[in-house]
C-alpha cells in the first residue's frame, strides 16, 4: 500500500457528501459540497479534517484500524463511488 492516500481527484466523494454525517452542514441542497466549484474544492487548504484522509486516520481512527486497513476501506468507498458512476478504468483510483 502506498504510503499516501492514492486519490485520483474524481470528486465523486464531494459530490455525495449527503451521504456522510459530518459533512451534511456543506450540502448545497443537491448532495453536493457547496464548496465544490468547476469540479475542484475552493477550500481545499482549509477542508474539513472529515475530508483530510490521512488526518482523520491519525486523529480519529488510529486507534481502530493500520494505516492500512484506513485505506482500504476509504477505497472501497471511492471504487463503488467510481462504479456507480461509470468513471473510465484510466481515470479510476489505483491500489
Amino acid at each position: 500500500m502506498s504510503s499516501s492516500f492514492p486519490c485520483s481527484e474524481c470528486g465523486l466523494c464531494c459530490k455525495k457528501i449527503s451521504l456522510i454525517p459530518e459533512l451534511r452542514q456543506y450540502d448545497r441542497g443537491d448532495g453536493t459540497c457547496k464548496y465544490l466549484i468547476e469540479s475542484r474544492c475552493s477550500i481545499y487548504d482549509t477542508r474539513p479534517q472529515v475530508c483530510r484522509i490521512d488526518d482523520m486516520y491519525h486523529n480519529v481512527y488510529y486507534k481502530t484500524y493500520s494505516k492500512e486497513q484506513f485505506y482500504e476501506e476509504n477505497l472501497k468507498v471511492c471504487k463503488a463511488l467510481q462504479i456507480e458512476a461509470n468513471i473510465p478504468p484510466s481515470d479510476k483510483v489505483k491500489t
